[in-house]
């Protein structure tokens, strides 16, 4: 007999959910410096008590830290350095950059319009082919060798074409490579001093990263004079063609930056980057004499309060994971050659009490700025990469793997338990299956067929006389 019956009955259970705010907050985490200023621009238009400051470097001027320079100067010419005052610098920008009405045209038809072949014997096949060799960053890719034996010319008249099409604006185009293109800008501006050509050719990356001393040394000049032309080079446009055509550059504003201090690694929040939240007080004094409009600045001064806590502890939050990621991988930062060990979220998020997705979150598109370069706060992590990109630690453990089977004994090969243990005595926790994953991603075959190979060799050698 079934003794089952249908009915409704109550049952308790815990589960947890998330208000508004919350999941506002978490988004909020997520944002990088760009997207949180963004964000808290469309707020502001929203909320009248919502005051904001810009960041010191503006981010629609899209610059990143001077202390970057030398990366932006040798691997990513596509940002210009802005750290002078902001009248000299939209007189600096004004003279770099085309005229209003040639904006919107390419860069060929910006160039053939300010041709004035009167003046000059310079052959019009010549200016076109040339132009037709820029980059996308204004550099030139033909040599005057190459255009000479293309046209069946003098290399004189060559050269000349050149010259020439490094009159024209933007300053700096026509130029081989950055320090070309900013040695051209020096002559147009008039600039006499030799210290200047010579930095620009030769000493960028040391006076980037505040080396000027060095610098000075190299050149036989005071450092005052080494330090005044690199502010001078920092003026310049190192992409003339930047202001035409439509790509969009992607600008990295690092999060934070680590200082040694005394030896040790210092956690800084470049707040520089980030707009200041504060309440504007004065309607909260306009409203106390309307009760209608006091309810209403009420809840847009609960929304602004919650703004100023929320981004506050977005601060702390990612402080506290970077000061975890200085503890564990303190080395990196120590030492100019020292590697990164393997570490996972959960080892961070177990440091901090907090959980692993938050960790996840506030490490999402942010960058940490040392004196070894800039790095994602996700290279940190071993791991799957993001974007397809090996992790910094997988890289530093496969580079030791490949070291110690290079020194084993190629009579007694290790198997990669053993190469387990001895990362584990390095304190380097791999499983033996993670081992064997890498060690073959390397293209290095296991223990068994490297002693074949071992045995192999000696039949193949030739008897020593």
């Amino acid at each position: 007999m079934n003794t089952g019956y249908l009915g409704q009955f109550q049952q308790q259970t815990l589960r947890q959910t998330l208000s508004a705010q919350q999941i506002q907050y978490v988004k909020l985490l997520q944002m990088n410096s760009l997207e949180l200023n963004a964000y808290l621009g469309e707020l502001q238009l929203e909320n009248p008590l919502i005051e904001l400051e810009p960041p010191a470097r503006a981010a629609e001027e899209s610059t990143p830290n001077p202390v970057d320079l030398a990366r932006w100067l040798t691997a990513h010419p596509s940002i210009a350095p802005d750290e002078d005052p902001a009248d000299r610098r939209q007189e600096e920008r004004r003279e770099c950059a085309p005229s209003p009405e040639h904006q919107s045209a390419d860069l060929p038809d910006y160039l053939r319009g300010q041709f004035d072949l009167s003046l000059t014997r310079v052959d019009l096949r010549l200016l076109e082919r040339l132009i037709g060799s820029l980059d996308e960053n204004g550099y030139l890719t033909l040599s005057p060798e190459a255009l000479a034996r293309e046209f069946g010319v003098d290399l004189s008249l060559a050269r000349e074409a050149i010259d020439y099409l490094r009159t024209l604006d933007p300053p700096g185009i026509g130029g081989y490579n950055l320090a070309d293109s900013l040695c051209i800008q020096l002559s147009r501006r008039g600039v006499a001093d030799p210290v200047a050509f010579i930095i620009a050719r030769n000493h960028l990356e040391d006076c980037a990263l505040g080396h000027f001393q060095k610098v000075a040394r190299a050149i036989g000049c005071p450092v005052s004079q080494a330090k005044a032309c690199y502010e001078l080079i920092r003026t310049l446009n190192p992409r003339p063609a930047s202001a035409f055509g439509d790509e969009q550059v992607a600008y990295i504003l690092p999060d934070v930056t680590v200082e040694l201090v005394d030896g040790e690694p210092v956690c800084r929040y470049n707040r520089q980057y980030s707009a200041s939240v504060s309440v504007n007080r004065g309607y909260l004094e306009m409203a106390q004499d309307d009760p209608q409009a006091k309810q209403y600045v009420n809840q847009k001064l609960s929304q602004a309060l919650w703004v100023v806590k929320s981004i506050e502890s977005r601060r702390v939050t990612i402080e506290r994971i970077v000061e975890a990621i200085l503890h564990r991988q303190r080395a990196f930062f120590v030492d100019p050659h020292g590697e990164l060990l393997p570490m996972r979220l959960r080892d961070v998020a177990g440091d901090l009490g907090i959980h692993e997705s938050t960790v996840s979150r506030a490490i999402n598109e942010k960058y940490l700025q040392c004196r070894r370069g800039i790095f994602p706060l996700k290279s940190f992590f071993s791991g799957p990469a993001s974007s397809g990109e090996e992790s910094l630690g997988s890289r530093s453990v496969k580079e030791r793997i490949r070291q110690l089977v290079s020194a084993e004994d190629p009579a007694r090969p290790l198997p990669d338990s053993a190469i387990a243990s001895c990362l584990a005595d390095e304190g380097i926790p791999l499983a033996r299956r993670t081992v064997a994953k890498y060690r073959e991603e390397l293209g290095i075959p296991s223990s068994s067929a490297r002693r074949r190979q071992d045995t192999a060799l000696p039949a193949e050698r030739k008897p020593e006389p």
